[in-house]
């Protein structure tokens, strides 16, 4: 913790915080039920947010609940195993059947805290991504998973990385503090490289510029 930080009150202060995918959510989550709060001179990045959760963990529960008839390889190849995690299961899309009151309750709170906390936020709406060993892995999880949009980076769509969020905020260079990039979620996490050719596709470049 930074030295301005106070662990009695559970304020974070001059602090980046930089979360990715499910850490969006657990960070939202922390803030909206008063276990932290962001103190002066903290600012947050975010990449890949699921505020509404992710259709990939109601097709996992479908899958392991045999409600396909049959498991096949791809089908095993995006869920891994089952049963599913419980950190997975946690992730049930908002206002489907795997989510209860109690997690919708929840999505909309997180949502609200990400709203007023978040200084800059990368949401994919493209799940094709640049040129890896992660590629085709994640177009297969995009093709199968049954996403509410096509637009979603192969697990987390756009629409639940910017939910809370006006979606004006977004642009696809990056330059733009909110960035609207053709990247899949292994790009979003930088385990892999900018692209040759397009500003849409530079998630370095895009944190670099940040800071």
């Amino acid at each position: 913790m930074s030295d301005s930080s106070d662990q009695d009150s559970t304020t974070i202060g001059d602090t980046i915080i930089v979360t990715h995918s499910m850490g969006g959510l657990v960070m939202s989550t922390a803030l909206a039920s008063g276990k932290c709060r962001f103190g002066a001179g903290t600012s947050w990045v975010a990449m890949s947010s699921p505020l509404t959760g992710s259709m990939i963990a109601d097709y996992a529960q479908d899958v392991c609940n045999d409600e396909f008839g049959t498991i096949t390889t791809k089908m095993l190849a995006v869920v891994g195993q089952c049963p599913i995690a419980a950190s997975r299961q946690s992730l049930a899309y908002e206002g489907e059947k795997y989510a209860s009151a109690e997690m919708n309750a929840a999505y909309v709170a997180a949502q609200e805290a990400y709203r007023g906390n978040i200084t800059a936020a990368m949401c994919s709406n493209n799940y094709v991504g640049v040129v890896s060993v992660y590629q085709a892995l994640l177009i297969l999880t995009a093709k199968v998973a049954h996403h509410k949009s096509p637009e979603n980076d192969g697990l987390v769509e756009f629409q639940s990385c910017a939910k809370g969020l006006d979606s004006s905020l977004f642009g696809t260079s990056y330059t733009d503090q909110f960035y609207m990039p053709e990247l899949n979620h292994a790009d979003t996490a930088f385990m892999t490289s900018d692209g040759w050719f397009k500003d849409s596709q530079k998630p370095f470049k895009w944190f670099e510029c940040l800071l």
